[in-house]
């Protein structure tokens, strides 16, 4: 009896085959049943078969190939010149084209690679714009503090284009030869479109050796190249490097994958230099060499012999030291640029490795992974479903994973400024592939033994995909053309939902808040008793935030202060308790009219803080002033606005409470001036 869906059934069994964890007698029986449906089929109508055999296989490389032409379109269609399209570049004003914000410099950097054969930006900075007035180091020169990478990576491109429009000129072209044009940077950064896609090709590859099963990878590829951040450093912002960074992680977690098992001294060089290029184009990129701990890890647990053992560490060694080799050429530049090679450009407080800011990187509303990329979520979770048999993979790429929001949560702005979600952990892509086809493929599993038809099973998965996939198309296309992605806390319902939906997303997120963010606004929902959507209006909003050129010198860094305005209407959902609406005379303050009235205070900086509050009250009032419980003050107020100051040793990050105890309760109504506490500004700086 023939198969009803003989080509599928083909298929099937073709994967089966092919899979490296098939028995060798499993693998006779499944041909042996291929060929006999085959022979059966081909005696019916011998084209038709051959013709449905061939193409089905085809379909899901088919989908991957289309979602990647989408990206090229939206790359095609971005036009951004920085509202000035007719201006003339080169005459020393800021006119982006294509590049903006740390593109633009990225892009300075490639262009004085390539055309001046030297790494002094002044030059390129005076005649193309310095829009955040670069200092000079203690070399003498202007400083660009990105990493050298992308510019070596670049540069071929450019000499390309420039010798291209060498050539379009002799036919009266006109193109300027300074390489700051429209036609050098189209052509370059289409590069951005090729490696995002390349990313999640390489994930899609590993997803086929570590899950089997062409549609669940297709699935997760096109779902990471769609639904994620990817997307708009692909398309729409692609003077940044993270699509090429997503592709330098890939191809270096791909290969290590692909030979998991080998130790030879060929597979240890191949992954030293890839990891020595995923670090050239973002440093932290050294820490996916995590994954080769992970192996040798392994390889101990597993009780070799000591020999054995011996080979694997200093197989382990080589990855770095070839890496390092790699790596030499960012070091040459530090130390042209910046004279050291040992210390960041960014300045020694830029990264804090002992306060990491992991919930708010995973679950704010500002920028947070899983709060604005939903997949991000799914294909982390995923990575727990993997087969046994790629347990050591699944081990080695949530390795990664951890380490990377890690490392991005101890970064001082860990929202990453103007980004478009959790932009720096675009390094993730492959996992997120291999994360989100480990689901599907579960998911598949689940369907096969409800005997859901498979369809319906493919409608299921395309409906689960589609809302999170137009969400994040929708996002992106609102910033065409330019447009800078949010840089400060904007909570996530419900003006973006659209509006047939509003009111009852709203009805939603009013019980239970953002539920991609569970469980970090359960936590904080419980330590402060606030309603679950408390989470998603306030955590990543800081009184207290330096610059970037605060962060690298320290003299300077221990002037930055901030204020806290109690009596600003954006503060109301900061305080707990019962207190008046926002009033102004000399100032705005707000009264206090509850026993207990608490300040909720951010707070980003692991340092000693001083603190000042500024108080008073119409009546004399003893208060008492208490941070996180611990009693700090205890003032006597008249109506006179008082300083009440503290020093906090090495504070908390996350959220403190700031609490203001009265001794009898203010009362309601008219007499609210009368017995109320009034609260102006909260002041903090560094000590």
């Amino acid at each position: 009896m023939v198969h009803d869906d003989l080509p599928q059934l083909a298929f099937e069994l073709r994967e089966l085959i092919l899979a490296e964890q098939c028995a060798p007698l499993f693998r006779a029986e499944l041909r042996g049943r291929l060929r006999e449906q085959l022979s059966i089929a081909i005696g019916r109508d011998p084209r038709r078969a051959a013709r449905l055999v061939a193409l089905r296989p085809r379909l899901p490389g088919l989908a991957v190939g289309l979602a990647c032409g989408l990206v090229l379109a939206m790359y095609c269609t971005n036009h951004d010149m920085g509202g000035d399209p007719n201006g003339t570049r080169g005459d020393g004003h800021y006119r982006p084209v294509l590049a903006r914000g740390d593109g633009h410099m990225l892009y300075l950097m490639a262009r004085s690679t390539a055309l001046d054969g030297d790494w002094v930006f002044d030059n390129d900075l005076a005649r193309f714009g310095d829009p955040w007035h670069e200092p000079r180091t203690k070399t003498g020169r202007k400083s660009i503090v990105h990493p050298i990478g992308p510019a070596l990576v670049w540069t071929p491109l450019i000499w390309i284009a420039e010798g291209a429009a060498v050539v379009a000129n002799v036919f009266g072209a006109d193109t300027p030869l300074h390489g700051y044009t429209l036609w050098h940077q189209r052509f370059v950064f289409l590069s951005s479109v090729v490696f995002g896609c390349g990313a999640v090709l390489l994930g899609r590859k590993l997803a086929n050796k570590t899950i089997g099963g062409a549609w669940c990878s297709s699935y997760a590829a096109i779902a990471v190249l769609l639904g994620t951040s990817l997307t708009y450093y692909a398309t729409y912002m692609p003077s940044y490097g993270h699509a090429m960074d997503a592709f330098a992680c890939a191809a270096f977690l791909a290969y290590w994958a692909h030979t998991v098992g080998r130790c030879d001294r060929r597979r240890w060089v191949a992954l030293g230099v890839l990891l020595g290029v995923a670090a050239l184009i973002r440093v932290q990129e050294v820490a996916m060499g995590v994954v080769v701990a992970t192996e040798i890890g392994a390889s101990i647990y597993t009780g070799r012999t000591r020999s054995e053992l011996a080979r694997w560490l200093v197989g382990g060694v080589l990855v770095l030291a070839v890496a390092l080799v790699v790596f030499i050429p960012q070091l040459i530049e530090w130390h042209l640029v910046f004279g050291s090679i040992t210390g960041l450009p960014q300045g020694p407080r830029f990264t804090r490795f002992e306060a990491p800011m992991i919930p708010e990187l995973l679950f704010s509303a500002r920028n947070g992974w899983f709060s604005t990329t939903p997949l991000a979520y799914a294909g982390t979770v995923g990575l727990f479903c993997l087969p046994k048999r790629s347990r050591l993979i699944a081990t080695g790429l949530l390795a990664v994973v951890a380490s990377q929001v890690y490392l991005n949560s101890t970064i001082l702005d860990w929202w990453a400024s103007a980004s478009f979600g959790q932009r720096r952990l675009c390094s993730v892509t492959l996992p997120l592939v291999v994360g989100l086809a480990a689901l599907f493929w579960r998911f598949g599993n689940l369907a096969t033994r409800a005997r859901i038809p498979r369809s319906v099973a493919h409608g299921l998965a395309v409906v689960g995909l589609a809302p999170f996939v137009v969400w994040n198309l929708r996002s992106v296309s609102a910033l065409s053309g330019g447009k800078s992605a949010a840089a400060e806390l904007v909570p996530t319902c419900c003006n973006n939902v659209p509006l047939p939906l509003r009111e009852i997303a709203r009805w939603f997120y009013d019980r239970i808040g953002n539920p991609f963010e569970f469980p970090a606004n359960a936590v904080f929902s419980i330590e402060h008793g606030v309603p679950l959507a408390r989470w998603d209006i306030t955590v990543g909003n800081y009184p207290l935030v330096p610059s970037l050129a605060d962060i690298r010198d320290d003299q300077q860094m221990v002037r930055v202060h901030g204020v806290w305005p109690v009596g600003s209407p954006s503060l109301g959902p900061y305080l707990l308790g019962t207190w008046s609406n926002p009033v102004h005379s000399d100032r705005w303050f707000r009264y206090a009219m509850s026993r207990d009235a608490v300040v909720l205070l951010p707070n980003l900086m692991p340092y000693s803080q001083r603190i000042k509050i500024w108080m008073s009250a119409e009546r004399s009032r003893n208060v008492s002033v208490s941070w996180n419980g611990d009693h700090v003050r205890s003032v006597v107020l008249d109506a006179r606005w008082t300083p009440v100051q503290f020093d906090v040793q090495n504070p908390s990050l996350h959220t403190n409470e700031l609490e203001i105890i009265s001794v009898s309760p203010a009362s309601s109504g008219s007499r609210a001036r009368r017995d109320g506490i009034a609260v102006a500004d909260v002041e903090i700086e560094l000590r």
